[in-house]
Parts: structure tokens; C-alpha cells; sequence
């Protein structure tokens, strides 16, 4: 009984506690991984509807909603919002400094911003990167919790810089063309970055999140 009681663990055994053990520890990570992942969702639906609420007390405040896209001037100038699929830089700027940069002396008196807060670290490039003392105030971005642009388009622009239109299976279809036809579409392009730019698709993928998605079905 006593050498029983006095042997030493078996290669084998060891073997068998560490396989276990590594089961263990990938199920666990498995489940870490998906609910981080749950938890960025929640959030950037959060920062969806902060951002709807902000933009829609600007309207209130200024009888319009933010301009689309992002550029490199800002107001009396021109905006250069041209090409599609450019982020929000431009809602960035009206929302927190006014369209010509400075909240101090506002573009519009009717302008009672800031209208946003947002933390200063998740402000980022169009790629995602840290602000640099080159980069222009509307070339600045909202980024959402997978380091990505948030990208916004005003009703009027959905047309030419590309709004997501109403699928045929909507009870909509037959009387509008665009989901929030008279206001304003905000999409994260989800956990992988990117969308289907098809004409008429942005943030239709399974993984992006909108301020419509709830009405895709």
C-alpha cells in the first residue's frame, strides 16, 4: 500500500492533464473571443444612435443635417465632398467645431454646439491611423470600436456619393427608394472593415451595423 500510495505521476497522466488543460483554455478563449466581439457591437450600435442623436440637434438647431463625405476644406470654402465612401469627416467637423472649424465664432449663429463628445482617442485618419498635425479637421474621423471610420451620408447626397436603397422584399419599396429617405444613414462596416460597395448596397453585409439594419427584414 505504501509504494501505491508513494508513485510518482506517469508520463502518461501528465499527458492527459495537459491535453485537458489545453481543451479547456481553447473553449475559454473561444468564449472571451466572442463575447469581446459581442461587446464592440453593442457599443457601435451606442455610438450609432449618440451620433443620430447629435445630428439631429443640429438639424434642430440649424434647419439642416451635417454634410457627407470628408475633404480637406472646411467653410466659407467650398466643401470637397466628392468622392464616395469617405467616412464622416465633414459630420466630425459640424457636429464638434462648427463647419468652419471654430466654436468659438460659429459658421451659423444658429449654432449651439459642441453637439457631440467624443474621445479624443478614437478620432483617427480615413485609414484608421493616429492624427498627425498634417491631417485636415475634415479629413478627421469618427472611429468606431473596430478602428474603422464610421461612414455618414446625408439624405441629398444619397444619389451621387451613395446611399443604401430599400431592398424589393421591403413593404417600403413600391413608394421610396433609400431607407431614411429624408434624413441621414450612418453604418460601421463591422468587424471585418468593409461592405458591399455595389450601387445602392453600402452596409448590407451580414457583420455591418446602421442606424436601418433593424428594418432590413
Amino acid at each position: 500500500m505504501n509504494r501505491l500510495m508513494k508513485r510518482g505521476v506517469t508520463l502518461i497522466e501528465l499527458i492527459v492533464v495537459l491535453v485537458i488543460v489545453s481543451l479547456l483554455s481553447t473553449v475559454a478563449v473561444g468564449i472571451y473571443t466572442k463575447e469581446v466581439l459581442r461587446a464592440k457591437v453593442a457599443r457601435t450600435r451606442a455610438e450609432i444612435r449618440t451620433i443620430e442623436v447629435a445630428a439631429n440637434r443640429y438639424q434642430i438647431d440649424t434647419g439642416q443635417f451635417p454634410p457627407s463625405s470628408s475633404g480637406t476644406q472646411i467653410a466659407p470654402n467650398a466643401l470637397n465632398q466628392s468622392d464616395p465612401f469617405v467616412g464622416c469627416g465633414y459630420l466630425q467637423v459640424a457636429l464638434r467645431a462648427s463647419l468652419n472649424g471654430n466654436s468659438n465664432v460659429p459658421l451659423s449663429t444658429r449654432w449651439f454646439g459642441p453637439y457631440l463628445d467624443w474621445d479624443e482617442n478614437k478620432l483617427g485618419t480615413l485609414s484608421g491611423n493616429a492624427i498627425t498635425s498634417s491631417t485636415a479637421l475634415p479629413e478627421i474621423q469618427l472611429l468606431d470600436p473596430f478602428g474603422n471610420p464610421y461612414y455618414y451620408v446625408n439624405s441629398d447626397d444619397y444619389a451621387g456619393l451613395g446611399g443604401t436603397e430599400l431592398p424589393a422584399s421591403n413593404p417600403y419599396s413600391s413608394t421610396e427608394t433609400w431607407f431614411n429617405a429624408s434624413t441621414f444613414q450612418v453604418i460601421s462596416f463591422g468587424p471585418d472593415g468593409t461592405t458591399n460597395t455595389a450601387s445602392g448596397q453600402l452596409g448590407t453585409d451580414p457583420d455591418d451595423i446602421s442606424n436601418w439594419e433593424s428594418t432590413l427584414q
